[in-house]
């Protein structure tokens, strides 16, 4: 089976990051950072909900009469 490369020199300073500068990437290599960076993304949001529970959670709203007190 014949191995696909891309193409990524004229792409963007993100792309070339993501696949550690290099200038060639294979269609599997491609695919693979799209799983990675899926799973990545995946991690995030878990992270962000619990957040969002552990400050509705943790803390209140308080007014500004209680601020200045």
């Amino acid at each position: 089976m014949e191995k696909i490369l891309v193409d990524i020199r004229e792409e963007s300073k993100q792309i070339k990051r993501i696949f550690e500068n290099k200038d060639l990437i294979s269609i599997e290599d491609l695919l693979s950072k799209i799983e990675e960076l899926d799973d990545d993304k995946g991690d995030l949001e878990d992270k962000i909900k619990d957040m969002e529970q552990d400050i509705e959670d943790n803390y209140k709203p308080i007014s500004k009469s209680e601020q200045y007190e």
